[in-house]
């Protein structure tokens, strides 16, 4: 709690600092926005495939039924599939900031994504506990989303249509921790 405690104001910060500072964006939007979710993706995504196919080459673990797997290929498999859920998340809610708001907002998120999902990497490989490095980037995708459902929703029905979207969403995460992250 404490990694993900301190790194989500840095995150923050950066994000502003992106933001403020970046050159204006010229190119059309939804080209700029699936261009930036493509690096993001060869950056994040492919290059745990790449550590995955890599070290499963040049150990005994090219046989994945052997259960012959390192520390490392587990620590590289379990970051694959969480960067694989959340890279959903992010194309998606991405590609609604792109419809809702600025390109340098699409480009800020996307650095600071990327930077977080290597953070996540780099400190699931010290020790699991230092992956919440990186966690922040779950909690920005979720916002970014909620964020762009929320305008889609308010753009068909004001505000009645953006709750009706987010507000279950809300009930949901709510529920989940107060009552379910709460048991034993």
């Amino acid at each position: 709690m404490l990694a993900v405690g301190l790194t989500i104001p840095v995150a923050v910060i950066l994000w502003f600092a992106l933001y403020e500072h970046l050159p204006p964006v010229t190119m059309a939007p939804m080209p700029f926005t699936l261009g930036c979710i493509g690096a993001a993706l060869l950056l994040t995504l492919a290059a745990g495939i790449e550590a995955v196919a890599h070290e499963r080459l040049f150990h005994a673990s090219i046989d994945p039924l052997a259960g012959a797997d390192s520390h490392r290929l587990i620590v590289n498999q379990r970051y694959l599939q969480n960067t694989l859920e959340q890279s959903v998340v992010f194309a998606a809610g991405l590609l609604l900031l792109a419809q809702y708001d600025s390109l340098q907002a699409v480009a800020a998120t996307t650095i600071t994504w990327v930077l977080g999902r290597w953070a996540f990497w780099i400190g699931y490989h010290i020790g699991p506990m230092w992956r919440g490095l990186g966690v922040f980037t779950m909690f920005q995708s979720l916002v970014v989303l909620g964020y762009g459902v929320g305008c889609f929703g308010y753009q068909l029905a004001g505000w009645p249509g953006a709750l009706a979207l987010v507000g279950p969403f809300m009930l949901i995460e709510a529920w989940l921790f107060l009552w379910v992250s709460r048991r034993p």
